[in-house]
């Protein structure tokens, strides 16, 4: 009869510790806005990064400012007036 020679489990030459590096983004939903930003975050300078913040904020505050001049616009000419009942 053949003998049977006891195996040892192989062991992982990688340290477990160690994450898999990441090549594509984790969003399972194709074409995320919010994946796509997230993927184009990693790969550009943090400088990049602030410059483009501080240009999506400053476009907002002008877009509140355009906002907020068409309601008072709209206020000042509204038909209605307020009748006080006494």
């Amino acid at each position: 009869m053949a003998e049977q020679r006891s195996r040892k489990p192989r062991r992982n030459t990688k340290p477990e510790s160690d994450p898999p590096p990441r090549s594509q983004p984790v969003c399972p939903v194709g074409f995320c806005p919010v994946g796509m930003a997230l993927t184009f975050g990693e790969q550009v300078r943090p400088e990049v990064v602030e410059h483009l913040l501080a240009a999506g904020r400053e476009l907002l505050l002008a877009m509140k400012a355009v906002v907020d001049a068409r309601a008072e616009a709209f206020e000042r000419s509204s038909p209605l007036e307020r009748i006080t009942i006494e």
